[in-house]
């Protein structure tokens, strides 16, 4: 599961990630934790995509111009579905979150008692709604399924994506795309990431995926590649 955290106490934000990590051993469920210090920093990094199964905002930020509730319409404005929660020191400011359609509001201090029943229903709602993009393709928004896509490959400027329906050429670079991608996606080569849903076999020159495509595989990403290849099935 994909959590984003944007909180500018860092020792809030620790905790959060702690906690995290302690529902993820508890559930044997896959967590990875991206933590943003501002309103303004999150929307940087993420370039209007939010590719995350929970948003957890603190609605007093006081790092940047935007506080939790600006930064959550500004969210909406791009993506409708994305789930969104606040945190706050405040018990009042629970009304206001119905304009973004917040899952919940949380109380800090953040505690396992009021986050993980929250995580829980996070996880419940992946198995209801795949995770996506939102990319431009030949001037238009379009939505695409990360599960639908075998790789990407960099080509110059832009970056190719194989997926289930044909390729797809985006004016990105390769390492601010992998950016938006969940941890599924790893790198076989300085110009290629594959995803591991779609991986038959790792080989020290190849990587074969299915329907018989393959990706060269670089001397420098064969281990990684091969551990995560193993560690995803041994956990799947």
């Amino acid at each position: 599961m994909r959590i984003a955290v944007c909180e500018d106490e860092g020792a809030m934000a620790a905790l959060v990630e702690q906690l995290v990590g302690r529902w993820s051993t508890e559930r044997g469920q896959r967590c990875a934790v991206r933590t943003f210090l501002s309103g303004e920093e999150l929307l940087f990094e993420t370039e209007g995509s939010y590719p995350f199964d929970l948003m957890l905002l603190d609605i007093d930020l006081g790092g940047g111009k935007l506080d939790g509730l600006e930064l959550a319409r500004r969210i909406r404005k791009a993506d409708a579905q994305v789930p969104l929660a606040f945190l706050t020191n405040y018990p009042g400011h629970v009304f206001e979150g119905y304009e973004v359609a917040a899952l919940r509001y949380l109380l800090k201090p953040v505690t396992a008692e009021n986050l993980f029943p929250l995580l829980d229903v996070s996880l419940e709602r992946i198995g209801r709604a795949g995770r996506y993009l939102v990319l431009e393709v030949d001037g238009e928004q379009r939505r695409v399924e990360e599960d639908s896509i075998f790789y990407l490959e960099a080509r110059g400027h832009t970056v190719r994506l194989e997926t289930a329906a044909g390729p797809l050429t985006v004016k990105l670079a390769l390492s601010a795309l992998a950016r938006r991608l969940g941890t599924d996606f790893v790198p076989a080569h300085r110009s290629f990431l594959v995803n591991l849903r779609h991986v038959e076999r790792v080989g020290r020159e190849q990587c074969l995926l299915e329907g018989g495509r393959s990706v060269p595989v670089s001397r420098g990403a064969w281990e990684s590649l091969n551990r995560a290849f193993i560690d995803y099935y041994r956990e799947a």
